[in-house]
């Protein structure tokens, strides 16, 4: 139960998110019942408390994996396992930044962007499809299917930090976030290329440009070879900025009208 209510309390780590200390405030709140518990008296809960107002910041997708080995020591110094209480504070100034570069590179960098890729396809596949666009769903499948991965490892890593405590450091540096990024990488790619191809075959060419097409090569060898030589372009850019040249090429082809 007490995991449960710590894994809601985490969400709230940015809501006194301050310029001095950033997120040392929304910190302590996902550890102040903890400490309630831990330290009965009010002066070691105080100390304990105090140990944990400095400087915190990290991704907040990954708080969850400091936050159980934090409690982990705390615990441990309270039942008078752990004598060093700085512990704790070097758990989150050790922890901090390694965890937040994986959050960052993961949830923003790829799988946001992956997610933004698959509600464009599911678009642009209902003009095809259905000849209506069914924008609503676009929205409704980005919320669904980035939050069941988000969520979920939310919860997995709180879960299984609690179980683990400092072996946690080993499991996520066997992690391959690296070729895991990559491989969403290049299903996003794929994924965005298809979008680009139902988004011809479903409105066309300028004519102008497709009257002088045919005249030349038939029209979806052209699309192809754009689509190709797309990906080849796109495969050695970040996913980021695949995003935003998704985004631009959309805006460009609804000024043409195409």
């Amino acid at each position: 139960m007490i995991k449960n209510f710590i894994f809601l309390r985490t969400f709230f780590l940015q809501a006194l998110w301050n310029f001095e200390r950033l997120q040392n405030i929304g910190f302590l709140y996902i550890l102040y019942p903890v400490f309630k518990s831990l330290y009965k008296d009010k002066e070691q809960r105080k100390q304990a408390l105090l140990r944990h107002i400095g400087f915190f910041n990290t991704n907040p997708y990954m708080i969850n994996i400091i936050v159980a080995m934090v409690i982990n020591s705390e615990n441990n110094i309270a039942c008078g396992k752990e004598q060093n209480i700085k512990k704790p504070e070097m758990i989150k100034s050790v922890m901090a930044g390694p965890v937040a570069a994986i959050g960052d590179s993961f949830f923003w960098g790829t799988w946001r962007p992956f997610v933004s890729f698959v509600s464009i396809l599911m678009i642009i596949l209902s003009m095809n499809m259905f000849s209506v666009s069914l924008f609503w769903i676009a929205p409704i499948i980005f919320i669904v299917l980035y939050n069941v991965v988000h969520l979920s490892f939310r919860y997995w890593s709180l879960v299984i930090s609690f179980r683990l405590n400092e072996k946690m450091i080993k499991l996520i540096s066997k992690l391959e976030i690296k070729f895991i990024g990559d491989i969403f990488r290049i299903i996003g790619l794929i994924i965005i290329t298809l979008a680009i191809f139902f988004y011809f075959k479903t409105f066309g060419l300028v004519p102008v440009i497709d009257m002088e097409l045919h005249k030349l090569v038939y029209p979806d060898i052209f699309i192809y070879g754009t689509i190709f030589l797309i990906s080849f372009l796109l495969g050695r850019i970040r996913p980021v900025i695949m995003f935003y040249f998704a985004l631009i090429f959309s805006f460009i082809l609804g000024y043409l009208g195409i």
